[in-house]
């Protein structure tokens, strides 16, 4: 899996509320063929102005503001994932499975900071849990109804 991207919630009288979201300077054509819902006839433009955020000076300031406005006001931070479909080649398919992930085990100042350094970085499942251990899902859908 490779980590994309950061989102800060706050805590609100009625549930969570995303507070900041932000992206890795670099998305790759899988993770942006889920932004689509015909990958073939589209102009393919989601995220070009992240990589350019990226590389301004004022744009990086305006990342280290929201890391750190994340830092100071966030109660969850998750960090978004997805698969990669070409490595998985008897799977089939081409479109990625996308997660967020509760980063739970971390101090809670250096919370953001750690999602920082995951961004663009291939996440394996022996460093998210270990063997038999039990997990808790927030929500899963096939999107279906079931």
């Amino acid at each position: 899996m490779i980590a994309v991207g950061v989102v800060g919630y706050i805590e609100t009288p009625r549930g969570l509320r995303a507070f900041k979201t932000v992206f890795a300077q670099h998305i790759s054509d899988e993770c942006k063929r889920r932004f689509y819902k015909n990958w073939y006839r589209c102009k393919k433009k989601a995220h070009t102005r992240t990589g350019q955020k990226w590389a301004d000076e004022e744009g990086k300031k305006s990342i280290e503001a929201d890391f750190d406005k994340m830092a100071k006001y966030c109660t969850v931070i998750r960090v978004l994932c997805h698969t990669q479909p070409k490595t998985l080649q008897a799977e089939g398919r081409r479109r990625p499975t996308s997660w967020k992930f509760r980063l739970t085990a971390v101090k809670f100042l250096t919370r953001s900071h750690f999602a920082r350094s995951l961004l663009e970085k291939p996440i394996s499942v022996k460093d998210l849990f270990s063997q038999n251990e039990l997990i808790d899902v927030i929500g899963v859908t096939s999107g279906h109804g079931y």
